[in-house]
């Protein structure tokens, strides 16, 4: 049987008032019955009982967070109708007056069964639920049939996306609850709490790397690393639960890991990927687009060339022989190839480096591919070392 909307509500809220108290803050008192059926009024028909009983328990939340994986944010009653009503005029507005017939098109797509494809209007039965700050929306869609109050998502570039996310807020609301209290992923992504509490949704990709040329923060990464480096020295680690590594293991990986990138850096620097990226925008602005292309095959080529694979870091015969030489060492090695990595780093940021990465996760190739390099590095200090910190801390 499927959990209730108070039930999971219930969870979510306790959840938040313990690992995310900036977030808890944002949820804002109950509607008024008076708002939601307003609301009812000027929708033109009744709400699903779960979205009634969410709105219930919060009017949505005072500021953008991302309660709703995998970066949304629950709308109030009187938002949802204002993003309602930005939808009916900024896109069917458009439409309307550059095709005669788009009025009578939305008027029988409004008349299709809840779930039924429509990516070239904005329907009077849909009411957005939550969006991303950033234009896009999710939204339940009120027509009738057997999916009534369904879940779907509207981006400002696309339209509406062809299936359901969720069959109702209930179950999204379940899976929400499951996801911060279990740690399971919700439609690919996995929730993740910063120091400050703020939480996010990370896909299997996102722990590795943050993608795009983003220059790295060096004071954060060594941050990072001497964060692991004392938690590593101050002992007293348990044995992991079933499935976990151990503490010798996890300072293990950091350092084959950081050998690796040590070397796929070291290589992206013998590159020059700075003197390639002002020679090509020397190029560009000469406007010799013979000699920019020549440039931009240059790095094509080299970013084949340079391979980061950490299959090797994640390799138990690998892990178990560098464990052998003790925490204390291991520790002390982390700490030696961490700050020759951060030296390295300051170069990188002056260019747009790529590399060939290829990572291995629970024994999953998540990414093969030529990637930007930088994402990798700023993933290692946002995630990573922060990731394996907190494993060693829960084995204590």
């Amino acid at each position: 049987m499927q959990t209730t909307v108070d039930e999971s509500w219930d969870i979510i809220v306790d959840w938040l008032g313990h690992h995310s108290p900036p977030e808890l803050a944002l949820i804002r008192p109950p509607a008024t019955q008076k708002d939601i059926r307003n609301a009812e009024r000027i929708v033109g028909t009744a709400f699903p009982d779960d979205l009634v009983a969410w709105w219930r328990r919060t009017d949505g939340m005072a500021d953008q967070g991302s309660l709703v994986p995998p970066f949304y944010s629950p709308y109030s009653v009187s938002a949802a109708l204002d993003r309602r009503q930005v939808w009916m005029t900024a896109w069917n507005g458009v439409m309307e007056q550059a095709n005669a017939q788009f009025a009578a098109y939305v008027a029988q797509e409004d008349q299709a069964p809840a779930g039924t494809p429509c990516n070239g209007a904005w329907l009077p039965s849909w009411l957005p639920i939550a969006g991303d700050g950033g234009g896009n929306d999710l939204f339940v869609d009120l027509r009738p049939g057997p999916a009534h109050g369904c879940v779907r998502e509207f981006l400002s570039d696309e339209g509406a996306g062809d299936t359901a996310w969720w069959d109702g807020v209930a179950a999204m609301l379940a899976d929400i609850a499951a996801g911060l209290t279990r740690d399971v992923p919700v439609r690919g992504d996995r929730i993740w709490v910063d120091d400050d509490g703020t939480i996010s949704w990370d896909s299997d990709t996102d722990q590795w790397s943050s993608g795009g040329s983003a220059p790295v923060s060096i004071a954060m990464l060594r941050e990072g690393y001497a964060a692991f480096v004392a938690e590593a020295r101050a002992g007293g680690f348990g044995p992991p639960p079933p499935g976990s590594w151990p503490a010798e293991w996890i300072a293990a990986h950091v350092v084959r890991n950081t050998e690796l990138l040590i070397a796929t850096t070291q290589a992206v620097l013998a590159d020059d990927p700075a003197g390639r990226e002002e020679q090509r925008s020397a190029a560009w602005a000469a406007k010799d687009w013979t000699r920019f292309q020549e440039l931009t095959a240059s790095a094509e080529q080299a970013a084949a060339d340079i391979r980061y694979d950490n299959s090797d870091a994640m390799d138990p015969a690998i892990l178990d022989r560098y464990a052998t030489s003790g925490l204390a060492a291991l520790a002390d090695q982390v700490e030696q190839l961490g700050a020759r990595l951060c030296d390295l780093v300051e170069p990188l940021n002056r260019g747009r480096p790529t590399a060939h990465v290829r990572i291995i996760d629970a024994g999953t190739t998540i990414v093969d591919a030529r990637q930007g390099w930088l994402g990798v590095l700023n993933a290692l200090w946002t995630r990573q070392l922060p990731l394996r910190t907190r494993q060693l801390r829960a084995l204590r």
